[in-house]
């Protein structure tokens, strides 16, 4: 497990080839028990809100980089385009933009708004399922125009 997630650091940056289910489900796994033992720590010692949130964007943001590189990889691993996992990236990004600047465009007041965002939103859900079939999915056998199967002998990382 400490091997994929050492592959998830070393490639953060690379959007070219192809990544097994291992190393996107096992990165995604130590994220988490990160994310539970560094809330238990900052709960438990008296750190500055502003240390900690300072620390909280940065990590945030460097794992939200690296995660949508290895899940435009996943999805070169099963043929697909990084169109689906853009979108997604978009929609999150704008979404934390507007947390981070407090505009609630919810407090609007108009029910055409409203439609257009359950539509929207409606939409985002589907294309959220869609993404998580897909990164479930086994990868290409053979090798693909994103480059050759990373299961192959011959591959190397």
């Amino acid at each position: 497990m400490l091997h994929y997630y050492k592959l998830f650091w070393i490639n953060a940056l690379n959007v070219t080839g192809r990544s097994r289910r291992k190393e996107y489900w096992y990165p995604i796994l130590m994220n988490i028990l990160l994310y539970i033992v560094i809330s238990l720590f900052i709960y438990i010692l008296p750190i500055p809100t502003i240390i900690e949130e300072i620390i909280g964007w940065l990590i945030y943001i460097l794992v939200t980089i690296a995660m949508f590189t290895v899940t435009v990889r996943r999805f070169h691993d099963v043929g697909m385009t990084m169109l689906i996992p853009i979108i997604i990236f978009l929609v999150t990004f704008f979404e934390d933009i507007n947390n981070f600047i407090n505009l609630d465009i919810m407090k609007i007041d108009n029910t055409g708004l409203d439609i257009v965002f359950v539509i929207a939103g409606v939409i985002y859900l589907v294309i959220l399922i869609v993404a998580l079939v897909i990164s479930c999915s086994k990868g290409q056998k053979e090798d693909n125009q994103y480059g050759p199967n990373p299961k192959s002998k011959d591959y190397k990382k």
